[in-house]
């Protein structure tokens, strides 16, 4: 199979494990209506996709490198399969929640799985173009979901979104069989010491840290964000669900584009994050608070501009830190796992800021991430450039 193929079909498999994350806001009034949900308990179901990730992360990529990319991916579709199955025919509020947890795990697998089959082919220059195009598989993930969700629930029903957003696994597992196997490392290091390895290096702690950060408030504000839009603007959820995709996609095109042409020229990776957290944080501020379309819209671009440079980069910097001895797979776990616990973390956190002080309080809670994103990358540490 030719290698843009497989990036391809890796890149779609990312894409629909983000899709799990955004089809979640635009049904957020039907699952808080029929099962009674309060912000903070909508806000918990959305944040348990990544709950397997928050405690296994960084042993899983070891797992992963030791027994097999394919068969971690394929074991990631049918968890996600199964997840979505659970999710989508729930008639109480604890199946939601079991749905979303098994869902997790196969979500796991595929974010450490399949950067980490990119990572290990021959041509740098591909590993580099692939390592870019994976970059924005969570926004553009996410917003692909909101859109079809958003559809799906105008139009039909809910419970159809999740199984729509869930569809392309089943398109996608038969390629995954056919494609050639990554090489395996000739060194198989021990769940013990891969973890160790990865967590003893301060390049790749801050580059996990400053990540986990802005994953966490961007998780939590797409969430709610299609809600907060119908509430401060008064339109649709299908309109609210458009926008958000469409500026997503192209704003976060733009800001990965815009980061991998930056550090191809030298440009440290820890002077795009240091501009940009904080952009986000006032964008993200902004948006929440603003009841004109014309600024919200601005605002909004302007964020999403923003991911795809934060994400973008800190994607670029993981295989130079990994030249340095360090598992690829592992790398993505600890990236996975650092941000987890805050996707886990910071919605709920927000939902119950939304259900005591409004969309002003979320506003502010957000904008804090960010800046917390803004000081971690701003030490002075080591963090090193992508040398892709």
């Amino acid at each position: 199979m030719p290698p843009i193929l497989a990036i391809v079909i890796l890149y779609g498999l990312g894409l629909t494990a983000s899709m799990q994350v955004g089809l979640i806001g635009p049904i957020a009034p039907d699952l808080r209506a029929g099962f009674g949900l309060s912000q903070a308990e909508f806000g918990l179901v959305a944040s348990l996709i990544t709950a397997a990730g928050a405690l296994t992360a960084i042993p899983t990529g070891v797992w992963a490198a030791r027994a097999g990319l394919r068969k971690s991916l394929v074991l990631g579709c049918v968890m996600m399969i199964t997840g979505a199955t659970i999710f989508a025919t729930a008639n109480v509020s604890t199946l939601l929640y079991v749905g979303r947890l098994v869902t997790s795990i196969g979500y796991l697998l595929i974010v450490v799985g399949a950067p980490s089959w990119m990572a290990g082919f021959n041509n740098p220059k591909l590993v580099a173009m692939a390592m870019s195009i994976w970059g924005t598989f969570i926004p553009v993930g996410i917003a692909l979901g909101n859109w079809v969700s958003a559809a799906m629930v105008v139009w039909l029903d809910w419970r159809l979104a999740v199984g729509a957003c869930t569809l392309p696994i089943l398109i996608l597992l038969p390629f995954l069989a056919m494609m050639e196997n990554p090489p395996t490392p000739t060194v198989r290091k021990s769940l013990t010491v891969g973890v160790m390895g990865v967590l003893k290096s301060r390049p790749a702690l801050k580059v996990a840290l400053t990540f986990s950060a802005f994953a966490g408030a961007t998780s939590a504000a797409l969430a709610f964000m299609p809600a907060m839009m119908v509430d401060n603007l008064d339109i649709g959820i299908a309109l609210a669900a458009g926008i958000i995709g469409t500026t997503a996609i192209a704003g976060n095109i733009v800001g990965s584009i815009g980061a991998g042409m930056a550090l191809g020229r030298q440009i440290p990776g820890r002077s795009i994050l240091v501009i940009f957290l904080p952009v986000m944080a006032a964008a993200i501020g902004t948006l929440f608070i603003s009841n004109n379309m014309m600024l919200s819209l601005v605002a909004l671009v302007i964020f999403n501009i923003g991911q795809g440079a934060v994400a973008g980069t800190c994607f670029a910097l993981l295989p130079g830190i990994a030249k340095g001895g360090l598992s690829m797979p592992a790398l993505q776990g600890m990236l996975a796992q650092f941000a987890e616990i805050f996707v886990v973390i910071v919605p709920p956190l927000t939902g119950a800021m939304i259900d005591h002080n409004g969309w002003t309080g979320a506003a502010g809670i957000l904008a804090g991430f960010y800046f917390t994103g803004f000081l971690i990358s701003a030490l002075k540490s080591p963090m090193r450039r992508a040398t892709a």
